[in-house]
């Protein structure tokens, strides 16, 4: 039964994938409904300790919501096909839809948050940067500092690229 089911599935984002150009464009618009929004929450939501679940709720189905309205009210083409604005490849429609999505998200979480009671800063400690505290590696051998070991892969990834170029 369960089998059934995902082949169901996949029989039916088939015929949705018909409907673009290549996968990528359909991977794209997933993307920008989802990703866009949450990763202004995530922002958010590490870096501002002021950030409510009711804002980051509210933020999401915002971004989504914008995302989808985008996506709805402009067309693709290089004939003008009645949308508010034609874009001329579905990537770029992606990518302002994600634009969209990710700042509607962004103004929605800050304001709903605003209005709603946050956590105790004791609470938030170890989840936002600001209330976290610092960990000292002085005193630490080199291959035990994050810091020494990012220089080092910063190089090998540098001298790779340069090598291979």
């Amino acid at each position: 039964r369960l089998c059934a089911f995902a082949l169901e599935r996949k029989i039916a984002t088939a015929y949705v994938a018909m409907n673009f150009g290549n996968i990528n464009d359909l991977l794209q618009l997933v993307f920008s409904f989802i990703n866009a929004p949450l990763f202004a929450t995530f922002l958010l939501g590490m870096f501002w300790a002021r950030t409510t679940a009711h804002g980051a709720f509210w933020g999401l189905l915002g971004g989504i919501i914008a995302c989808a309205l985008h996506y709805l009210l402009t067309s693709v083409g290089l004939q003008p096909s009645g949308g508010l604005h034609t874009y001329y490849s579905d990537m770029a429609r992606n990518f302002w839809g994600a634009i969209w999505a990710w700042t509607t998200c962004f103004v929605v979480t800050i304001g709903v948050s605003l209005v709603t009671t946050p956590r105790s800063a004791e609470d938030m400690k170890g989840l936002v940067w600001s209330l976290t505290p610092r960990v000292r590696d002085e005193g630490l051998a080199w291959y035990l500092r994050p810091s020494v070991l990012a220089v080092i892969v910063g190089a090998a990834a540098l001298m790779i690229n340069i090598y291979f170029w």
